[in-house]
């Protein structure tokens, strides 16, 4: 151990994301120390395109009119097509979608991080979590750019650091049941028509419709126009009942981009937008909304936030919106206990306290609204991939999924 050995903070949190970051900034606007852990070289390092409905927080977080200025605006709602693209259901828009650049979203997010006294560290793997009596979450080991080793404790260690969290896995968080393998995927000069492609497309895909790979689970493919020619576009596996269906494996990496190769040269509508077009940006890797994770307190200590705790809404697939608001909500709680624990912050991990605040985070709006979100889903999901399962019932009986659709 060197250098930066012993420093303490209120808050150590890991991973530089919206979460991360957002945690960071509601810290020190209540007064903590706060640090955050990334172990890319910028918080945020992979690309990727989100969109977002324009709620306060970004106002807040941001600063006023920055996500306005800084986004795409989309208001004609969505396309959802029947297997092999022979119909489809119109949902119109409740709100106006904002999609934005990932690169400025985060460069501004880290900004105002910075500005309001987060220390920010990139290069920074977190490779353990330092524990006391009973399990007891007291900070965590990181390795720096150089390989060197340091400890760092704090009041508070929030886990931020995505679907295969370090702190989520130390405390036993299956990650495998909760996620679903995606594809994600940036074009240029993508081919739509801008006047007739204004919503966002979605194309179901039913478990054994592939014949190619015939035990691929349930999946949905999609693609969202942007402007200038561009589209995000991508794939995404359905494993909230496809971890229950026997005849379904969870594919490799490997099988899960052969598939997307397939289906980007042959499927009916969706391989059109690839003709011509430039990948700016294609990656397969996991997003976490099979299952939300109930317990947000895996022990005294720590918090799993956003991504890590599949705090995602399976409606959309986004969390950015619902993982800042829960990690404003979370850290402002513990801020205020630790505020009022005096010289003995680990006061403030009392069973009481954590079920307290387990019971108030329940509640909120933001949470009741992502457990409905999967409850809604799951029964949709359920009719339609399970129950119907084939390309040929559910088109047959795509009248009554258009209903449910419709239904929200």
């Amino acid at each position: 151990m060197t250098g930066q050995d012993g420093e303490r903070f209120d808050f150590v949190i890991v991973g530089g994301g919206p979460a991360g970051l957002s945690a960071g900034i509601t810290a020190a606007r209540n007064g903590s120390s706060a640090l955050v852990l990334e172990q890319g070289d910028k918080p945020g390092p992979r690309p990727r395109g989100e969109g977002v409905n324009p709620y306060r927080l970004f106002d807040e977080l941001l600063g006023k009119g920055f996500l306005e200025a800084h986004a795409f605006v989309m208001t004609h709602g969505s396309v959802y097509h029947s297997p092999g693209a022979l119909k489809e259901v119109v949902l119109p828009s409740g709100r106006p979608l904002y999609f934005f650049e990932w690169r400025e979203f985060m460069d501004r997010l880290e900004e105002v991080a910075r500005e309001e006294g987060v220390t920010v560290r990139t290069r920074a793997r977190v490779t353990g979590v330092l524990e006391g009596e009973e399990r007891q979450c007291l900070g965590v080991r990181y390795a720096d750019a150089d390989g060197e080793v340091h400890e760092v404790r704090g009041a508070a260690v929030l886990g931020c650091d995505g679907y295969q969290s370090v702190i989520g896995q130390h405390y036993g968080v299956a990650y495998d049941r909760m996620s679903c393998p995606i594809m994600k995927c940036r074009l240029s000069g993508a081919n739509f028509d801008p006047e007739q492609t204004r919503a966002l497309q979605f194309y179901l895909i039913g478990h054994g419709d592939l014949p190619y790979a015939p035990t691929f689970p349930p999946c949905v493919a999609y693609a969202f126009p942007l402007a200038d020619q561009q589209m995000e576009v991508g794939l995404m596996a359905r494993m909230i009942h496809g971890h229950r269906m026997k005849t379904v494996d969870r594919p490799s990496q490997e099988a899960f981009v052969e598939v997307w190769s397939h289906l980007k040269e042959e499927y009916p509508g969706f391989r059109e937008y690839f003709v011509g077009a430039t990948i700016d940006h294609e990656e397969p890797t996991d997003l976490p909304n099979a299952s939300l994770l109930r317990d947000n307190v895996p022990a005294p200590g720590a918090v799993l936030l956003g991504d890590s705790a599949g705090f995602v809404d399976p409606f959309g697939s986004s969390g950015i919106y619902y993982s800042m608001e829960m990690a404003r909500w979370w850290t402002q709680t513990i801020a205020e206990a630790l505020q009022q624990s005096g010289d003995d912050p680990r006061s403030a991990w009392s069973d009481h306290n954590i079920s307290r605040w387990g019971k108030g985070f329940r509640a909120t709006k933001v949470r009741r609204h992502i457990r409905g979100s999967y409850l809604k889903v799951g029964l949709l999901e359920w009719y339609v991939f399970k129950h119907l399962r084939t390309a040929e019932r559910m088109n047959r009986r795509w009248w009554v999924v258009s209903a449910l659709m419709k239904l929200g």
